[in-house]
């Protein structure tokens, strides 16, 4: 099994252990805040003595001397896990597809693995290994087993030597069907490229075609108003934006029409 996860990104998947981080992280910080009260009630205790706080070399409180150097440690595992736990965090979680990935191949496999060490796949905090962002359209044909099995996206298979056999790129399971991602992402590639070339050449044509036909302002507006609105659906199918870089890419697009608009305008 480990070789097969290896073998693919989607099929990497493992657990966040999110309660189980939150829980260390309170733990942590518990024991951080009784050493700092204890820190801070030796400072008064020091100051009501008549003692200096102000130096390092020459405190003779030793019990204050021995919490902060257990908070110098306490402090740097405690900011090193909070680090980590916060990328882990950032994290996208494991989409269904990437699960059913590993359900099948222990179901289509006979359950090779001890059920109680897969049984992780079961949780809710699941996350993969190596994500990978994909644009919606991506997305989109991915859920979709008939099209990702098209002939021309199949992994074709490597002529590999002995020593080659081994390497977890190379590894092919007889359950698992893999295909080619980096030609159904040029694929994609592709077809962003031609339907964004569509929505630039299109309105052009047709506002000529329009003009010439039937100059009436409305008419053009309408037209220029329909390929806006495609323009932001499309570029939230196709492409990984957030939504002000759609507004501002939409904006662009617009200002494109209203500029052709304006040269077949009266003279």
């Amino acid at each position: 099994m480990c070789t097969w996860m290896a073998s693919d990104p989607d099929f990497f998947v493992i657990r966040r252990f999110e309660k189980l981080g939150a829980r260390v992280v309170l733990l942590m910080q518990n024991r951080i805040a009784q050493l700092e009260e204890a820190v801070y009630v030796e400072d008064a205790k020091c100051t009501m003595q008549g003692g200096d706080n102000g130096t390092f070399d020459g405190d003779s409180c030793k019990q204050r001397q021995d919490a902060m150097e257990e908070l110098t440690w306490r402090l740097e595992r405690y900011q090193r896990f909070v680090l980590d736990y916060s990328e882990l965090k950032a994290r996208p979680d494991a989409s269904s597809r990437q699960i059913t990935y590993v359900k099948n191949w222990l179901e289509n496999n006979n359950g090779p693995i001890c059920p109680a060490e897969v049984a992780f796949v079961e949780k809710e905090d699941l996350m993969p290994m190596v994500p990978r962002v994909k644009p919606p359209l991506r997305r989109f044909i991915d859920r979709f087993d008939s099209t990702i099995r098209v002939f021309c996206w199949r992994r074709r298979n490597k002529k590999l030597t002995p020593r080659h056999y081994n390497h977890p790129q190379n590894f092919e399971s007889e359950t698992t069907f893999y295909s080619e991602e980096e030609r159904i992402d040029k694929f994609v590639t592709c077809v962003t490229i031609g339907l964004g070339l569509a929505m630039l050449i299109a309105p052009l044509w047709l506002l000529q075609y329009v003009y010439t036909a039937q100059p009436d302002l409305q008419v053009r507006l309408r037209i220029i108003t329909g390929f806006l609105i495609g323009f932001t659906v499309l570029l939230s199918v196709v492409a990984v934006a957030r939504p002000f870089e759609v507004l501002a890419a939409t904006a662009a697009y617009g200002a494109v029409l209203m500029v052709f608009m304006q040269l077949n305008g009266p003279k």
